[in-house]
């Protein structure tokens, strides 16, 4: 998955719990490692720092689009 501002992905869940949708809000880099702050769809006021390789992680996160 690329990872660009603005894109929407859904955080996959296995455990019955309904996936929550995410937006890419920003790029940060930490100690020369890219990060990426999202925030919920419905709550913009939550913001979350994520490592790009969560992102890319098929089995945690898909790309909406």
């Amino acid at each position: 998955m690329s990872v660009f501002v603005g894109r929407i992905i859904e955080k996959i869940t296995d455990k019955g719990f309904p996936n929550e949708k995410y937006k890419i809000k920003k790029l940060k880099t930490i100690s020369g490692n890219v990060h990426a702050v999202i925030v919920k769809i419905d709550d913009e006021n939550s913001e979350m720092l994520v490592a790009i390789s969560i992102l890319q992680d098929k089995t945690k996160f898909k790309s909406l689009k």
